[in-house]
């Protein structure tokens, strides 16, 4: 068997073998709450790994492991942050959103808006989700056709067809069954693929010092890049799905050592691989920087030939396990938000499958080349769904007295900042006069969760001035 050969074949027994999964567990979503949350019955070691798989996609082995070529291991303090959050999320957010979910039997984000402050903020919050999840999978499928046309010799519109192709069908058929149940297998296999990554590229440039010059980042890029990741770890729908998904409070306490230690792991993996490169490839001058990890993977030249089968199938288990969830979040959050109240309906399992297969074609169909790379498309995601809503998200679980006009303003104030601040970094005309903000703190990210806490904490203050109707 050929190269090219045992690459097809291997990975089409890993795609049917996801299709396979989400079949079999198809009948365990009889409710809306089975289908989107596993109505309580899934294992929490399984929902740890999860949460890994979940957050760590191709924009990470493609993206973030080939930035170090440019800047350096200063790139390193990205996945510090990255680390940091997650374990803020695991410790203080996972106990108080499972608590909360079975108090109030919460299946989406929307609804923990609801619940606190009514139906006007979760449709936004809904609308947010929905739009910046969106964002988030075009960056992922741009990572993932690139790896797969580089890989097999493909088109990359094929290549995009037949990853996504398969996501939505397991997805559509299993739910968030399949999502967790592929994602144990997925997590191990990414893991696995990344720590080998890092010992094939150290062993082949054997460990010295890259030459050249790299280009350092100011550490308000690192603390942006970060906090764009790190933030949907404490306010992501994807991540706050898994901590509902918990049986109660104590098992979301008993593994909050795994998530936070799974991706320790993985980004120390990832980060120095691009730097690591700069001693055995060169880059041709106006290749995409995405390129250089999966031509390192497939060329055969740097690393042995068998490693591109298990890199491959490291960065589709990668892929997969955050388009599933990305995809059941979409569809959830407009079945429960806007189409089962505008039919007067409970909301279904069908209708959201159905959903889930319609926004997964209007994704194919926007998905273009980023002009701007992976990763300023991942930060501006992150930056609308995490700094927008994190704000409100942590007034409310811990119970801080919020109206819900304050609300509304941090979020469309989080919101706005988030464009303002990803034009701004472009260094893009913000007003007719055409003067640019050039601050490297000027970053989507820190602009919009500085514009979204300050405007809780004046709606807030506002508030409290107010004089009470007597009574």
């Amino acid at each position: 068997m050929n190269h090219r050969a045992l690459l097809v074949a291997t990975i089409a027994a890993y795609l049917a073998g996801l299709v396979v999964v989400g079949w079999l567990v198809r009948r365990r979503q009889s409710t809306f709450r089975d289908y989107v949350t596993g109505g309580g019955r899934i294992p929490g070691w399984m929902l740890a790994i999860s949460f890994l798989a979940n957050y760590v996609s191709s924009n990470s082995f493609v993206g973030h492991a080939s930035k170090s070529y440019e800047v350096g291991l200063g790139w390193l303090g990205v996945g510090a942050v990255m680390v940091a959050c997650a374990t803020i999320a695991w410790w203080v957010f996972a106990p108080r959103f499972a608590r909360f979910a079975i108090r109030t039997g919460a299946t989406t984000l929307p609804d923990f808006f609801d619940h606190l402050w009514g139906r006007r903020a979760s449709r936004v919050v809904a609308a947010i989700v929905i739009a910046g999840t969106l964002l988030f999978v075009l960056a992922v499928l741009e990572g993932t056709s690139i790896v797969l046309a580089e890989g097999l010799a493909i088109s990359k519109g094929l290549a995009l067809a037949v990853a996504f192709g398969v996501a939505v069908v397991y997805a559509a058929f299993g739910g968030f069954w399949a999502d967790v149940s592929t994602d144990v297998v997925q997590g191990v296999v990414l893991m696995a693929g990344a720590v080998a990554l890092f010992a094939g590229v150290l062993f082949a440039s054997g460990g010295t010092p890259a030459p050249g010059h790299v280009h350092p980042v100011p550490v308000a890029v690192v603390l942006a890049a970060g906090l764009g990741g790190g933030l949907k770890m404490l306010s992501d729908p994807k991540q706050v799905m898994v901590f509902y998904a918990f049986r109660d409070e104590a098992s979301a306490r008993r593994f909050r050592f795994l998530g936070p230690l799974l991706l320790l792991v993985v980004y120390a993996s990832l980060l120095p691989v691009g730097y690591l490169a700069r001693r055995i490839v060169a880059l041709a001058p106006g290749a995409k920087i995405e390129t250089l990890v999966p031509n390192l993977a497939m060329s055969g030249t740097v690393l042995p030939d068998w490693f591109a089968p298990i890199f491959l199938v490291a960065l589709l288990a990668a892929s997969m396990s955050s388009l599933d969830s990305a995809l059941l979040i979409m569809a959830s959050c407009a079945e429960k938000h806007f189409v089962a109240p505008a039919l007067r309906r409970e909301p279904s399992p069908r209708r959201t499958r159905v959903i889930l297969a319609l926004l997964a074609v209007v994704a194919a169909l926007l998905d273009v080349d980023p002009p701007d790379g992976i990763i300023p498309r991942t930060t501006l995601a992150g930056a609308l769904v995490g700094a927008s809503l994190l704000p409100s998200v942590a007034a409310g679980l811990f119970e801080l007295r919020v109206g819900p006009r304050a609300v509304l303003a941090s979020i469309s104030a989080g919101a706005t900042g988030s464009i303002f601040g990803y034009l701004a970094s472009k260094k893009l005309a913000i007003w007719g006069g055409g003067k640019l903000l050039e601050s490297p703190w000027c970053q989507d990210v820190l602009v919009g969760l500085a514009c979204a806490t300050a405007a809780l904490a004046a709606g807030a203050w506002l508030g409290s001035r107010r004089p009470r109707a007597r009574g």
